[in-house]
């Protein structure tokens, strides 16, 4: 079904054990993984039948990742995320986005550890955190639907969560939501999408963060957009160590 969707783009349905890391694309291609499944598919669906075509669909959601910066994408899924909250709303117009942090930083007071902003070695029990790589492993550990290989042109990698939607459900952002953010982390890191399942995305960067403060600052955008990002790791600052040395992103949803 999926597959039937996209017929409209380059994708090609693969078996688990024909997975190999890094994925390999044409060149001028960019290559990611998908993991289908329910929400994909159900999504692709609305989406096909809301616009005629998946590509219908995906250029009038272009224009919109378009004209949305990080700031605006991150404010909203902080309004969106205090707004049951009982602590004070802020102003999408006025307030920044270092504000907007700090107003989310609140929501964790429970758990002060969480937001230390010191950063630290990150280890798990003595050895180092295993990096989240799109490969038969990980593969194995995800797999829930058929498994689709994505080409896009590399320019265009950040929109992979428009012809591929996914989210939209408890604290996940919109796929458009995705995208803008997505653009903005190729733009600045040379981030790209590597994998996307029905609760995951994995991104690769091609630079790493340069000072401590830069660290903690895409850390901390990590964290507004996906909270679950420190389920791995004691601190903010121990994940914002993590980017300093990795060039691997994990991104999940529960």
């Amino acid at each position: 079904m999926v597959l039937g969707l996209l017929q409209e783009y380059e994708v090609a349905a693969v078996q688990a054990e024909q997975i190999k890391y890094p994925l390999q694309a044409s060149q001028g291609l960019h290559r990611v993984l998908v993991v289908t499944g329910d929400n994909i598919e159900e999504m692709l669906e609305e989406a096909a039948d809301g616009a005629d075509s998946i590509r219908n669909y995906v250029e009038k959601q272009l224009r919109q990742a378009e004209s949305l910066s990080t700031s605006d994408v991150l404010k909203k899924v902080v309004a969106d995320s205090l707004g049951d909250s009982g602590l004070p709303i802020i102003n999408n117009k006025h307030d920044d986005l270092r504000s907007a942090y700090k107003a989310y930083a609140a929501l964790w007071a429970e758990q002060p550890e969480l937001v230390d902003e010191q950063l630290v070695n990150v280890e798990e029990e003595g050895s180092v955190l295993q990096e989240p790589l799109p490969d038969a492993a990980w593969v194995e550990r995800n797999e829930e639907g058929g498994l689709l290989l994505l080409d896009l042109p590399e320019a265009d990698a950040w929109t992979a969560p428009l012809i591929i939607p996914m989210g939209g459900y408890n604290e996940c952002p919109q796929p458009v939501e995705q995208a803008a953010l997505f653009r903005d982390w190729q733009k600045r890191y040379g981030a790209v999408p590597t994998a996307v399942t029905e609760d995951s995305w994995l991104l690769r960067a091609a630079r790493l963060p340069e000072s401590d403060e830069e660290a903690l600052e895409l850390a901390r955008e990590h964290f507004m957009f996906c909270s679950y990002v420190l389920e791995r790791f004691a601190s903010i600052g121990a994940y914002a160590a993590y980017l300093k040395r990795s060039s691997n992103w994990s991104f999940w949803w529960d």
